[in-house]
């Protein structure tokens, strides 16, 4: 994940979260909206924006993966919202890690990987977790959607919500 601290003009309305996606069922594609839509009320406004083709430079052959930098900068270049979000169900892989379910810029946009995730649920928390990045939120240490996961154990473990504190900075978010 990389830090960019420029946070959008709001003026208190709910920021446009174009929610781009490759290869996802539509039904996939609601549900995620859905999720994201409850738990981010009045700070986001989910649109489905369509389906982007994979950029084929962003595959690594000799890791059979998807460079998630690569992917995230292109998303950039490309979304006509404030924040976007791109879901893929390809492995995906930044500089250091042997996986990672998402990559998110601060304030811009995340790369989400549904390829590791085994249940609607993990599908749901990581959603939740990468939009989370967007909206300027780190890793929390309390019981959090926000806690890091360096495996599928962890991302199992964690609960599906936002702490009071994450909440709290999510609506400021808005409001600064």
């Amino acid at each position: 994940m990389n830090n960019y601290h420029s946070v959008p003009s709001t003026d208190s309305k709910p920021i446009h979260l174009a929610l781009f996606y490759t290869q996802i069922a539509d039904q996939e594609i609601q549900i995620i909206k859905q999720v994201l839509t409850k738990t981010y009320s009045g700070v986001i406004d989910v649109y489905k924006a369509g389906e982007i083709k994979l950029v084929d430079e962003a595959y690594n052959p000799n890791r059979n993966q998807y460079d998630a930098d690569i992917l995230l900068r292109y998303l950039l270049e490309r979304k006509k919202s404030e924040l976007a979000l791109w879901v893929i169900n390809k492995d995906i892989y930044c500089k250091g890690m042997n996986f990672v379910f998402g990559y998110a810029m601060y304030y811009k946009g995340a790369i989400l990987s549904i390829h590791r995730l085994q249940t609607q649920d993990l599908i749901e928390k990581e959603a939740i977790h990468e939009v989370g990045h967007i909206l300027g939120l780190e890793h929390c240490t309390n019981q959090c959607v926000m806690q890091y996961s360096n495996s599928l154990w962890d991302a199992k473990m964690k609960p599906s919500f936002l702490c009071e504190n994450c909440k709290r900075k999510t609506t400021s978010f808005i409001n600064d």
